[in-house]
């Protein structure tokens, strides 16, 4: 085994350098073709040595995973207010439990928020009893769970193409003024509720605190906001993202020039080849671990059939703007600002010299952080950071293990009794 990995880790440098070479494309995508066709199947995720067996799930659509668990699944659409067409995907009950309209809308919803460049795919993929949608499902809630725009589902728009350089135009900024309380009054409107409970992951815990400033009065329908490995001000990293973001502003030339739209397709080529390596071989399924390790941290406790059904849907896709904000935080020395525009584009848009930062005091929806003291990108040093700010903190909670990364919170095989149980007792009773 330790061949193996020794293996695997001498290629992972070419392997991660190849892979962005080729992320940088706009990719002709159809909403309808989310499965994978036979011919793929053979082609990319065909077994060298028959050793390894990707997890059926690796190939299926969220729907179709939380269909085939046994849970009752409704798909809603979203039009935001700058015309982008989002995806929500809903478990109104638990497994076998009969759908009936009336107790539903009787039901607390929760509202569940993806990572950078993820889908609600985090939330479904492990076991029924220790994925968060099925957990919260079986204890009486209705759990909605989002998409943000240009991941792969909600890759729409009322008069904007997904192969138009425009479509992809959006930021931080767009996914927290838009995306967001679009999303939640929605949730409102279809429930009858006054409020909706929130839980983030990563950074759909940055654009609540971006939708909270750009919308106050999206504080008022939160009944309690809960960040899971929280992310904001990046003063930290530890992670293979450092090396990459002082190349940030070459990056902004590169994408500029090239017209970079659609980022880290999960239809793209080298997505397509990832997927193909790690189901090749036992070397190919070390390789994929060392990749998850050098991208989400360490762990002790990840469940390694997660690390192929990850693969299958992450990366999603999005706008480079997207990581390139969190790639400025970093860079500003740890604050947490609107995407910079440089000198003049900042003086045009926000009529400063200076990306303006966001106030966390605005933030006034009852918070509750979950982090590691081990997450390579949500850092106790930003955590700290974090709570200090935030205007209605009512708990900041380290994870009780020696050793979590930033993925743990949805592939460990420890997630339910580390993160789902407390995080249980900080939602309001359904």
């Amino acid at each position: 085994m330790a061949t193996v990995i020794l293996v695997a880790n001498a290629v992972v440098t070419v392997l991660l350098a190849w892979m962005t070479l080729n992320h940088f494309q706009l990719v002709e995508y159809d909403p309808m073709d989310i499965a994978v066709n036979q011919f793929q199947r053979l082609v990319f995720y065909s077994q060298l040595d028959g050793s390894v067996r990707a997890p059926p799930e690796t190939f299926m659509t969220v729907p179709e995973i939380i269909q085939s668990r046994g849970y009752p699944v409704e798909i809603h659409h979203v039009t935001t207010e700058d015309g982008y067409i989002l995806e929500l995907h809903r478990i109104p009950g638990s497994v076998n439990e009969p759908v009936n309209t009336e107790s539903t809308h009787k039901k607390k919803p929760v509202f569940l928020q993806h990572g950078i460049f993820a889908t609600d795919f985090v939330w479904a993929v492990g076991p029924s009893n220790g994925s968060l949608a099925y957990i919260l499902a079986d204890h009486g809630y209705d759990v909605w769970m989002g998409n943000s725009r240009g991941n792969t589902y909600s890759r729409k728009h009322k008069t904007l193409d997904p192969d138009s350089e425009k479509y992809w135009d959006f930021t931080w900024e767009e996914l927290g003024q838009y995306d967001l309380p679009n999303s939640i009054d929605y949730v409102l409107k279809v429930t009858g509720q006054q409020k909706v409970s929130y839980v983030g992951y990563s950074l759909g815990c940055a654009i609540f605190y971006v939708g909270a400033n750009l919308r106050p009065e999206l504080n008022d329908k939160i009944e309690v906001m809960i960040g899971l490995a929280p992310t904001s001000t990046v003063q930290v990293l530890d992670n293979a993202f450092k090396l990459v973001a002082p190349l940030s502003n070459p990056l902004k030339y590169v994408m500029q020039w090239t017209k970079t739209g659609l980022f880290l397709p999960s239809d793209g080529l080298s997505s397509r080849f990832l997927r193909f390596v790690c189901n090749s071989s036992q070397i190919g399924s070390a390789t994929c671990q060392t990749i998850n390790f050098y991208v989400f941290g360490y762990s002790e406790t990840t469940d390694l059939s997660l690390v192929h059904v990850l693969v299958g849907h992450y990366p999603a896709g999005g706008s480079p703007k997207t990581m390139l904000q969190f790639f400025d935080n970093y860079n500003s020395g740890g604050n947490f600002t609107r995407f910079d525009y440089g000198e003049s584009g900042n003086l045009e848009r926000y009529g400063t010299a200076e990306a303006p930062k966001y106030q966390m005091e605005l933030v006034t929806a009852p918070v509750y952080l979950l982090w590691s003291k081990t997450d390579p990108v949500s850092t106790p040093r930003d955590i700290e950071w974090l709570a200090m700010r935030l205007g209605n903190l009512k708990g900041s909670v380290e994870v009780n293990a020696p050793v979590f990364s930033h993925g743990d919170f949805f592939m460990s095989t420890q997630a339910s009794k580390l993160v789902y149980e407390p995080l249980l007792k900080m939602l309001p009773p359904p």
